[in-house]
């Protein structure tokens, strides 16, 4: 039998050295997802946003606005007359028949379409006026305007009298007389200062 020294175990195993596991990488060593574009990175490729552009009224956007005070202020004054002869809506009445007649030569029709003919022609005659007493002020600056405004009042009360044709008088035959002239001519008046006033605001500084 061959000999074996003390201790020796023949046939045995080799053993693998043992080492150390490895150690972790840190966590910042991981690769971090890509983070999403900051807002101020994202606001320099985009476009910057495109501000609306509100242009300013015109010369005749201003003055048609002027015609529709017009309207309203000289309405309420025909109003007014009327209710001195107890009926609100004579000068409408009266400037429909009127018309009426000139076209179809009818001297009398219904009440309610003499009203609503008059009013019609209330409508186109005082915004026509307004309009174009408002295209002669809001050209002036300052308080020329204000001068030019008591200036064209005048000269339509003036004028409507004895001057200005029927169908185109605010009214119809019912201004005819210098005192309701006079009242259509306050109410013109206060029509174009409120004109000036409405542009003056919207006017940018």
């Amino acid at each position: 039998m061959p000999e074996t020294n003390e201790g020796e175990i023949t046939g045995a195993i080799p053993t693998a050295e043992w080492s150390p596991p490895p150690e972790a990488p840190p966590e910042a060593a991981f690769d971090a997802p890509p983070s999403a574009p900051s807002s101020s990175a994202r606001s320099e490729d985009e476009p910057p946003p495109v501000e609306e552009y509100d242009p300013p009224p015109t010369l005749l956007d201003r003055a048609l606005a002027t015609g529709s005070l017009t309207t309203i202020a000289t309405g309420g004054a025909l109003i007014g007359l009327g209710l001195r002869e107890g009926d609100t809506s004579r000068a409408f009445r009266l400037a429909g028949r009127g018309l009426m007649q000139r076209v179809t030569g009818a001297s009398t029709g219904a009440p309610l379409a003499s009203v609503g003919i008059g009013y019609l022609h209330h409508l186109l005659v005082a915004t026509f006026w307004g309009t174009m007493l408002g295209l002669l002020v809001l050209r002036l600056t300052g308080f020329a305007r204000v001068v030019a405004a008591v200036v064209v009042t005048a000269a339509y009360v003036w004028c409507s009298a004895d001057y200005v044709p029927v169908a185109l008088r605010i009214g119809y035959s019912v201004t005819s007389t210098m005192g309701s002239a006079v009242s259509i001519g306050v109410a013109l008046l206060v029509a174009l200062l409120g004109g000036i006033w409405l542009d003056a605001t919207d006017t940018p500084e």
